[in-house]
């Protein structure tokens, strides 16, 4: 290798470790200045104590002598898991837990990074996905927090990171795949959507007949460890194979009734904290429900009066009866409304996941505790009025909010564009990455939008997949004019 050479690979491997550096630096600031724990926390910390006194995965209280099996949580135990392995390298240091939910992040970046560079054959492409990935700022808050949306951005990016080798070698790379995908679902259990990107970069590098055959193998290698788990929920003998969607703090049967319910109407994320979340804390006696949750008088009659029944229940399990009038009242809405059930409501979610411009994506920017309750219905019922008086009591979280609003946009807009030329065959070899990356932000969406997990936060496993397109698909395009002005200056 020559000095210039030599030189160039010496300014390359600075800039890559300056941008990784970057990408640490911001995350530690957050972890660091704004430390937050999340509202599962209790959950995950409760499972991880039980770990490390040797009960297991269990929801017994850890400082009795109780040892009941238990799921988890609402997910697999792959994050209660690391947070137990965190505790005890660490003397259960949270500080030291968002440390490594910050370096995890980085290096995901790192390896996408490294992907990005085989298959494109270009630094640059491999230096933009570093830099919309390590400074983005729908994902650098995350690691401040101790709940599972920093490891799964993590184990999401590795997944695309393999993604993106397997399409430089023109082969599914089935074990790190499967791996990367297991450690992906034991830490959420949406990353099953992956399964959509996975199967169309098959279908991209293989035959058909090959796509199949090699898709069938990584099913059964990340198969094995969810059946094995499996095995374990059947021999202790829980109620069923799987987490439901909400877990409650006593161990109770879920109200899926009542959730059935929130289902028939729900249509954005700021109606769900009064619904949801005093729910599953067991807390009736907080519920605020928005009032176009209703139908006609009649029916909001029969709701009150379920909720001031359920009222005297607080502290306790959800009634069995009061549940099965919440599920009775969600069947007659889905059946006097089908249209408004399968396809009004569906749509109405997808956009208010991707077009909520409120979401603080991590950012300590939460509205205070004393009025977030109220701001957040002033915001479902909608209306410039409402968000200009909660921006006016909140000026510096509506600016905050304003920052990363206007960045997400930004983002979508240029995704879009990157999709539009993905189909005009404008991107080259870039293009692949763009419908990989369009095939898991549909996926998402759609299941998302149809089972009402209404909150923007569960888009951001989507989010590395757009910047990593974007940025590749931006580099595509910089080469291309390159090498068109190469040709003017060589015939010339």
């Amino acid at each position: 290798m020559n000095a210039d050479a030599l030189a160039a690979a010496r300014i390359a491997r600075t800039a890559w470790l300056a941008v990784l550096g970057v990408a640490l630096a911001v995350r530690l600031a957050f972890v660091l200045f704004a430390p937050a724990t999340g509202g599962d926390w209790d959950i995950y910390e409760r499972v991880a104590a039980n770990i490390l006194r040797g009960c297991g995965v269990s929801l017994s209280d850890p400082a009795g002598a109780a040892c009941v099996p238990h799921f988890g949580g609402n997910q697999l135990p792959g994050y209660p898991g690391f947070v137990a392995l965190i505790f005890a390298l660490t003397g259960h240091s949270e500080v030291a837990l968002r440390i490594a939910q910050a370096l995890l992040a980085t290096a995901a970046i790192a390896y996408v990074m490294h992907a990005v560079r085989r298959y494109a054959d270009d630094g640059r492409a491999a230096l933009a996905a570093g830099l919309f990935l390590g400074l983005s700022p729908l994902a650098v808050a995350w690691p401040r927090f101790l709940v599972t949306e920093a490891l799964a951005v993590a184990t999401t990016t590795w997944v695309l990171a393999e993604l993106i080798l397997s399409l430089a070698e023109q082969r599914l790379r089935l074990l790190p795949l499967a791996l990367a995908l297991v450690a992906a679902l034991f830490v959420r259990l949406d990353a099953a959507l992956l399964a959509v990107p996975v199967a169309l970069a098959g279908f991209l590098v293989h035959r058909p007949a090959a796509a199949v055959r090699r898709g069938a193998i990584l099913a059964l290698l990340v198969a094995v460890p969810l059946a094995a788990w499996t095995v374990r929920n059947i021999a202790v003998g829980l109620p069923s194979l799987w987490p439901t969607s909400m877990t409650m703090p006593d161990n109770s049967r879920p109200p899926v009734g009542y959730i059935e319910w929130g289902r028939s109407w729900m249509s954005d994320e700021y109606q769900k904290p009064g619904w949801g979340y005093t729910v599953n804390r067991l807390a009736y006696d907080r519920i605020a429900i928005d009032g176009r949750a209703y139908d006609s008088p009649e029916e909001r009659a029969r709701v009150e009066a379920l909720l001031a029944e359920l009222r005297r229940h607080t502290g306790q399990a959800f009634p069995k009866e009061i549940d099965d009038a919440f599920a009775a009242i969600a069947a007659e809405r889905n059946a006097r409304h089908p249209l408004r059930a399968w396809l009004g409501l569906p749509l109405r979610r997808a956009w208010s996941m991707w077009a909520n411009p409120f979401s603080s994506y991590g950012w300590p920017t939460e509205l205070s505790s004393a009025t977030s309750d109220e701001a957040r219905l002033a915001l479902a019922r909608g209306g410039l009025g409402g968000a200009l008086a909660v921006a006016l009591d909140n000026p510096w979280t509506a600016l905050g909010k304003a920052v990363t609003a206007s960045c997400k946009f930004a983002l979508l807009l240029l995704f879009l564009v990157a999709v539009a030329l993905a189909v005009t065959r404008r991107l080259g070899l870039a293009r692949r990455i763009v419908w990989i990356a369009g095939s898991y932000v549909l996926a998402r969406t759609a299941v998302y939008a149809w089972s009402a997990g209404l909150e923007s936060r569960y888009m951001i496993e989507a989010v590395p997949f757009i910047e990593v397109a974007v940025a590749v698909a931006a580099a595509a395009l910089w080469r291309a004019r390159l090498a068109r002005r190469a040709a003017v200056s060589g015939s010339a």
